[in-house]
């Protein structure tokens, strides 16, 4: 019983506590909101006015008396006409004064100076039908982030106000300028890129093949092969190039810029598309004889494809849809050969670069934007592959490691099946006798994927003799020639003729053990039982039923690694191979 007792006592004590808890938080939430009401009401306003009667707006900009007023619903630099005012900046700053409300108000201020308006940090003058308002900026309260104003007809009253309320009239001048945007460069129509500078100067060009680059000091016959990737980074890092800061729109004196003798000039020659109007197209092609017709045929295909595919997706439509078409037919796309000129001058005050496209509106762009295309020799721009040549074009290959010559030859046969269907047996003899062909394309494919981790500028004499010489021959008699000299701890030299790569000691130590494997291979063969033979037959009509397989597998990788560099030669031939041996497994 007693229990039952402090089991209900308990019970009632826990509702009453619960009532009381209900109770102060309504309490504390209406105290609250009275609060919060009360500072709204409590907000003192000093001024306000309707954005559209509003006739000018003059503070100082730059630390001078700047007027910015309003002619046909937009606005003008009073002074300067031609200044290309950014209507969007200015409508916010109006906007900013429509009602200004303080947060508090210091009445009879005797000491203008603790709050900076003993000599204002700006003043804002605002002119409408109705009259003219001014206002004092003094200093900022970095702990509330406010500021403190006074009225051109009270100096004894202080407000303070919210800093959206003042900074938008705390700019300089060209935060209050349109600037352009750069123009678009799509970097996968980038065909041409020239840098000259004092220090380094580069051209880099696209190859017919649309897919390897050359690189040269100005173009001229010295031109190497550029790594891939490298001429990539170039033609995204203008793809990316980007103004940050308008600094002028009417340049005069370039020289101010160092923009009258750049310190670099980026010339870069790429493709854009154009769509013009059927009714415009003679006059369009008489303007631009570098259109191309082939590509407006292609992108009026696929506009005419579109186009049906829209019209068959919405049945209820289909009259509109066929109007669509029709405009379709009507549009024709060109590509357009286009030319762009940068000019990069000194730096700014931030470390970026002023640049400018025609000598009259200046902007700075930041220094690692640069960076991505300037500031380059030819030599940061070379390939690191120290020689290629697909396995489907070689004839012959020549290697002296250490004290012997060893020599494979390739040869390929083509036969004709009941089908008409064309096959191609290649085969591969080592000084005469059968090479495996998983074991040599092992070898080759490290060969002629060898990247350098640089290449030397500076004249290189040998030490002592090469450790491995390769001498390629190709199905049309031309031959290339790579020698593997020991350089120092950390690399080993592969010497091109006149150009000397700088290769990791353990990738080519990785290749002499390769080719053992050739060489071991030879000898093995030499004493094999009448049962190896005989299994060795055997495994040569597997492969004849099934020709090239494992070598056109290990090319295929090499093109993927190494085909960065090849010629368009090479590119083509490899595909037509590939699709041969496609057939021939079907």
């Amino acid at each position: 019983m007693k229990k039952s007792t402090k089991l209900v006592s308990a019970v009632v004590v826990l509702a009453v506590l619960g009532g009381v808890y209900v109770g102060l938080n309504t309490y504390v939430s209406k105290e609250e909101k009275t609060e919060s009401s009360s500072e709204e009401e409590s907000k003192t306003e000093v001024f306000s006015v309707k954005t559209d009667d509003i006739k000018s707006l003059e503070f100082i900009v730059d630390k001078k008396e700047t007027t910015f007023e309003k002619k046909d619903d937009s606005w003008v630099k009073k002074d300067e006409t031609a200044f290309p005012v950014n209507q969007t900046t200015l409508d916010s700053a109006a906007s900013a004064i429509e009602k200004v409300e303080a947060d508090r108000v210091l009445k009879k201020v005797d000491d203008l100076t603790e709050y900076g308006l003993d000599s204002p940090s700006n003043t804002v003058t605002v002119d409408t039908s109705d009259g003219t308002t001014k206002f004092n900026i003094g200093d900022e309260n970095t702990s509330t982030n406010q500021y403190y104003i006074s009225k051109d007809d009270d100096d004894s009253t202080v407000y303070v106000v919210a800093a959206d309320t003042v900074t938008p009239f705390m700019k300089s001048l060209y935060d209050y300028a349109q600037g352009e945007d750069f123009p678009t460069i799509d970097s996968s129509t980038v065909k041409k890129v020239q840098v000259s500078e004092d220090k380094d100067s580069y051209v880099l060009e696209e190859n017919s093949d649309g897919a390897t680059w050359d690189v040269s000091s100005d173009g001229s016959s010295d031109k190497e092969t550029a790594d891939t990737t490298a001429a990539g980074n170039v033609t995204s890092g203008l793809g990316n190039f980007a103004y940050d800061q308008f600094v002028n729109y009417n340049a005069e004196d370039l020289s101010q810029y160092g923009l009258d003798k750049p310190y670099a000039t980026i010339t870069v020659d790429y493709q854009e598309e154009v769509k013009d109007d059927s009714s415009d197209s003679t006059d369009s092609s008489e303007k631009d004889s570098t259109a191309s017709e082939s590509d407006s045929e292609s992108v009026d295909s696929t506009d005419d494809k579109a186009s049906a595919e829209n019209s068959s997706t919405d049945s209820s439509d289909s009259t509109d849809a066929s109007d669509d078409s029709s405009s379709s037919e009507d549009t024709k796309t060109t590509t357009v050969d286009k030319q762009l000129v940068i000019y990069v001058g000194d730096e700014a005050s931030d470390g970026s670069r002023y640049v400018t496209v025609d000598n009259k509106h200046i902007y700075t762009m930041s220094a690692d934007t640069l960076s991505a295309v300037i500031d380059k020799a030819p030599s940061d721009l070379w390939s690191l592959i120290v020689n290629y040549l697909s396995v489907k074009n070689l004839d012959q290959l020549q290697v002296t490691y250490g004290e012997t010559t060893s020599t494979v030859n390739v040869s390929r046969e083509t036969s004709t099946d009941d089908d008409g269907n064309d096959t191609e047996t290649v085969t591969y003899k080592l000084n005469g006798s059968d090479l495996d062909e998983t074991t040599f394309t092992t070898f080759y494919n490290k060969l002629i994927n060898m990247t350098a981790q640089k290449r030397l500028t500076d004249k290189y004499e040998p030490d002592g003799d090469a450790e491995l010489t390769a001498i390629f021959t190709e199905e049309d008699g031309d031959t290339q020639e790579v020698a593997y000299y020991s350089y120092d701890t950390n690399y080993y030299a592969a010497v091109v003729d006149n150009k000397v790569y700088l290769v990791n000691k353990m990738n080519v130590k990785e290749l002499f053990t390769a080719f053992e494997s050739v060489v071991g291979t030879e000898e093995d063969s030499s004493d094999k039982t009448d049962s190896d033979e005989a299994t060795t037959d055997d495994t040569k009509s597997d492969s004849t039923d099934m020709p090239g397989e494992s070598i056109e597998e290990s090319d295929d990788s090499t093109s993927e690694t190494a085909g960065i560099t090849n010629d368009s030669d090479t590119s083509e031939e490899e595909n037509t191979d590939s699709q041969e041996t496609d057939s021939t497994e079907e």
